[in-house]
């Protein structure tokens, strides 16, 4: 009766980290949608969306390339879905292969003193036990492990099912093969410096959206409404200035986080700007000079209690021209200023 024992040996924990990698992507993917939401016309979102999803693809096609374990059944030794049948092996070979090139292909772009303490370590330090099973179908198959232990427990359980296999020394890591653990070469050491890159940049874009406040403000419409309100009361007896246009502009209002956020679109700083030629332009910015509390030479001016953001600007022309701004307020509070400035305008004899 034949032998109809199964003998399970551990291959590589590439798998598991590959289904780690695969569920922090998609966290990242969903962050950065929201992302997304709060911050539309953005692009970094958008392209931390499509690294997200081109990370998890890359690593759940991994994680379905590297097995954990090798399955010695009566038959065949499995290796996932694919099965090597025992009579079809015709040669194994053990040997060491360097990692090196992976570690310094990683550090040598991450640190450039990690990457020299690589470069004066010795390639033996960096070995991997590599055993490699040749069939008559002219395919290869490789593992590798950290340690001889696992190679010998492998070669132990082939040799209980193939006992006339001689174990040749050496190998040719030039030479193709399927690989059924992870493979530490340049390609891979690269591929681990760009997986660092998408972790620190996708986190750090992440973190932005813990802090959206506004660089400045909002600030309260009321005191706001109530400042305007009261240099407009102390403004009288202008006559007309039909020379003099009226415009209203709304400037957007920068996040705290703008560089990846960009501005507030709930958000808006309403400025009213008086422009023209006119011969009583002197006399006018004079006047609001000294309605607004402010010196014969000074231009700009912020006006009303320490927390809100209304100015006034009067700077050195020829001609007439006087802005406004109420500082960033929210966008429902935006229409009562415009009129708010209305009636400012109309006192100086602006309509």
């Amino acid at each position: 009766m034949g032998d109809t024992s199964t003998r399970v040996v551990p291959l590589s924990g590439a798998r598991r980290w590959t289904w780690v990698l695969v569920a922090i992507a998609l966290a990242f993917a969903g962050w950065h949608v929201y992302g997304i939401t709060v911050a539309p016309e953005r692009p970094f979102f958008w392209i931390g969306l499509a690294l997200d999803l081109l990370v998890a693809v890359v690593a759940w096609l991994l994680g379905r390339a590297w097995p954990p374990v090798a399955r010695f059944g009566p038959d065949a030794i499995a290796l996932d879905r694919e099965k090597i049948p025992y009579p079809t092996i015709t040669e194994v070979r053990r040997g060491a292969v360097s990692a090196k090139p992976f570690w310094l292909a990683f550090w040598l772009p991450t640190s450039l003193l990690g990457g020299l303490i690589v470069a004066l370590r010795p390639s033996g330090d960096f070995d991997r036990e590599v055993v490699e099973l040749g069939t008559d179908r002219g395919g290869r198959v490789r593992t590798r492990w950290r340690d001889h232990r696992s190679a010998d427990t492998f070669l132990a359980a082939l040799h209980d099912k193939r006992p006339d296999l001689e174990v040749r020394y050496g190998v040719d890591s030039g030479t193709y093969a399927r690989d059924h653990s992870p493979r530490l070469g340049v390609g891979g050491g690269f591929l681990a410096f760009g997986l660092g890159l998408w972790l620190f940049f996708g986190a750090w874009f992440g973190l932005q959206l813990l802090d959206r406040s506004l660089d400045r403000g909002p600030f309260a419409p009321g005191p706001t409404s109530a400042a305007i309100t009261q240099l407009t009361t102390g403004l009288s007896g202008f006559a007309p200035l039909p020379g003099v246009a009226r415009d209203f502009t709304e400037w957007p209002c920068d996040r705290t986080n703008d560089l990846i956020l960009g501005p507030d679109p709930g958000a808006a700083d309403l400025h009213l700007k008086l422009e023209g030629r006119t011969p009583q332009a002197g006399d006018v910015e004079a006047r609001l000079r000294r309605a607004a509390g402010m010196d014969p030479g000074e231009y700009l001016e912020r006006l009303g209690p320490d927390d809100i953001d209304f100015e006034v600007d009067i700077p050195e022309d020829d001609d007439l021209y006087i802005e406004f701004s109420t500082g960033c307020v929210t966008d429902d509070a935006v229409p009562s200023l415009r009129d708010d400035f209305t009636k400012l305008a109309a006192a100086l004899g602006v309509r």
